[in-house]
């Protein structure tokens, strides 16, 4: 699990870093670009954590329910209802990328294929609910 040093830096430093962050973020102009950044600032296990946030994200907005995606995330039930929380109550940067993803073209491509997952993933472990369908 990744982990923060204990000693906290000074408030002043910590802005600055998460500022700098965000300007490096914005400054990418392209798909390759962010990938590019992301390979080097992450490691294997943050991408993976930060890309099942962003699904979890993803399959709340589209109506599945929290112990649904815990079990087809492999995520605990914390996890999920953490995303739920900060896409309810707080989630501003949630609801942009999402409203964004669903203007683009590879959203209906995307959609179908997580769908069909779904289905064939509820099929085979017997387990087949009535799943919203997208």
């Amino acid at each position: 699990m990744t982990q923060v040093s204990r000693i906290r830096l000074p408030k002043a430093v910590e802005d600055q870093m998460h500022g700098a962050l965000r300007k490096a973020l914005a400054d990418l102009r392209t798909e390759e670009e962010v990938g590019e950044f992301l390979e080097d600032l992450l490691t294997p296990t943050e991408k993976i954590m930060l890309g099942k946030r962003l699904a979890i994200a993803i399959l709340l907005d589209k109506g599945y329910d929290q112990r649904t995606i815990h079990s087809i995330m492999k995520v605990s039930v914390t996890t999920v209802s953490s995303v739920n929380y900060w896409l309810k109550q707080r989630g501003k940067g949630y609801r942009r990328v999402i409203d964004k993803m669903k203007s683009q073209e590879q959203w209906k491509q995307f959609t179908h294929e997580l769908g069909k997952f779904l289905e064939d993933y509820f099929t085979v472990h017997g387990q087949l609910r009535k799943l919203r369908k997208f």
